[in-house]
């Protein structure tokens, strides 16, 4: 299933976000598992298909790196998310101090403005490269975009680690 049919919008990396979300509970109106209570298994079943493949499309198309991993697949390339990063050593070395720095941020008990400063920086670096990210979806520049999409994945991770680390810090102080 090519989830920008389902929703009815442009298979292009740049999407009406409006329309994607008026489309989305146009569908869910129609195929929502609670619409069929009193119907078959059989059709309750597939309408809770439905409706897990409609909140599945949605996501992924509603986020734009999921989406731009998702329509790369639809144009034949398949990425492995879990290692595009270790093909990239250059980035990861040059960025490797993000790791560092959530270190220094715990030995700080995770002041909240120094939180906020790496937070902004790293949001800073991430939409230059959804911006790059962006224009070579446009000049269609397909293999120009992996190593973007391994470097939105890596500040993803950051963040990712950082709020795990917060909530360590947390639990241990409550």
């Amino acid at each position: 299933m090519n989830y920008f049919t389902l929703f009815d919008i442009p298979i292009k990396f740049k999407i009406n976000k409006e329309l994607l979300s008026k489309n989305f509970y146009k569908l869910q109106l129609q195929s929502h598992p609670d619409l069929f209570i009193n119907e078959s298994d059989l059709t309750k079943t597939i309408a809770l298909e439905k409706s897990i493949e409609i909140n599945k499309g949605y996501k992924i198309l509603k986020n734009s790196l999921s989406r731009a991993i998702y329509l790369l697949s639809l144009y034949g390339f398949k990425l492995k998310t879990e290692t595009i990063l270790l093909k990239n050593n250059s980035f990861l070395k040059k960025y490797f101090s993000l790791y560092e720095d959530i270190d220094n941020l715990k030995k700080n008990n995770f002041n909240g403005k120094k939180v906020h400063f790496f937070l902004k920086k790293i949001e800073k670096k991430s939409k230059h490269y959804k911006t790059m990210m962006e224009t070579e979806f446009e000049n269609k520049n397909y293999e120009e975009i992996i190593p973007i999409i391994a470097k939105l994945l890596f500040f993803k991770k950051i963040k990712i680690n950082l709020k795990k680390e917060q909530d360590i810090y947390l639990r241990k102080t409550n």
